[in-house]
């Protein structure tokens, strides 16, 4: 059993008194031993306090005139409440607590207003200087040759070409005669042998005659040939065309006095081309196709 707990002969105003007593002096003996700081000045204040108590014989506590058993006194519960201790000194600061959890976020504020149009465009700077020239770039290397195309179709055919042909007759020892095709015209020829000095060839263009045959049923001149018509006293000149048929026409021999001989061919209408009056055909034997 504690002690306080025990039969005593003091009252219960003694006990308390004697308990502020002895709170006192270790209060004292606290001061007296040079402690400082917030327990010091709490032990001082605590001082006073106990003293101002034990002086007024218990400040608020009054007498009453009946008394309590004593194991009432005994419990260590009188009739009033003591003076109030002084604050003890602050304690430690704790550990600082697990953050917690995230806050849910806030609504979004509204749309600030736009601010202010930007000033107006300034003026386009001068142009600047033209750069250098750069240097020329180096060749590239000749690319390879491509593949051989494919050979091309066979073209239409095309217009045949203009025959080319010439005859000579020489009957006698003062005179000779050419016939020449070339480029589809007609040339007859004479050349006079007599006297001291080399006569050249005279030629007689016998293609605007009437009747030379230029094409369509006729066929293209092809084929030349001269004689002697020794009847006529003339010179006879043929041509072959291309479609097998024969044209003749007669010059005329002009001694021409003093100077070279020449043909007298006529005029073109004057005197006219004439086709045979057979045509060559295949298998014919004295025979031939008649002209109509």
């Amino acid at each position: 059993m504690s002690p306080e707990f025990r039969t005593s002969p003091l009252g219960p105003l003694a006990r308390n008194r004697f308990r502020k007593a002895g709170m006192v002096a270790s209060l004292a003996l606290a001061l007296a031993a040079g402690a400082a700081g917030p327990a010091t000045a709490a032990a001082r204040s605590m001082t006073e306090q106990v003293r101002a108590a034990a002086g007024n014989g218990g400040g608020d506590c009054k007498p009453h005139h009946h008394h309590k058993s004593e194991a009432t006194e005994a419990g260590g519960k009188g009739h009033c409440k003591g003076p109030t201790g002084p604050t003890g000194p602050r304690g430690p600061k704790g550990d600082t607590g697990d953050t917690g959890p995230a806050g849910p976020a806030g609504p979004t504020g509204p749309q600030g207003a736009t601010g202010p149009a930007g000033g107006a465009t300034g003026p386009t700077g001068p142009q600047g200087p033209t750069g250098a020239q750069g240097l020329p770039g180096t060749p590239g290397a000749p690319g390879a040759q491509g593949a051989t195309g494919a050979t091309g179709a066979t073209g239409a055919t095309g217009a045949a070409a203009p025959c080319s042909d010439i005859d000579a007759y020489h009957p006698q020892g003062n005179v000779e005669y050419r016939s020449v095709l070339t480029n589809g015209r007609y040339y007859a020829g004479i050349r006079d042998l007599t006297g001291s000095e080399a006569n050249p060839m005279l030629w007689t263009d016998l293609t605007n005659h009437t009747g030379y045959p230029a094409g369509n049923a006729a066929g293209l001149p092809c084929g030349t040939a001269v004689s002697e018509h020794p009847t006529s006293s003339g010179v006879q000149f043929d041509v072959l065309t291309t479609t097998g048929r024969v044209y003749e026409i007669t010059c005329a021999f002009n001694a021409n006095g003093p100077n070279p001989a020449i043909l007298n061919c006529g005029t073109n209408t004057g005197n006219v081309w004439v086709e045979m009056n057979r045509r060559p055909t295949t298998g014919a034997v004295n025979g031939g196709t008649v002209v109509p």
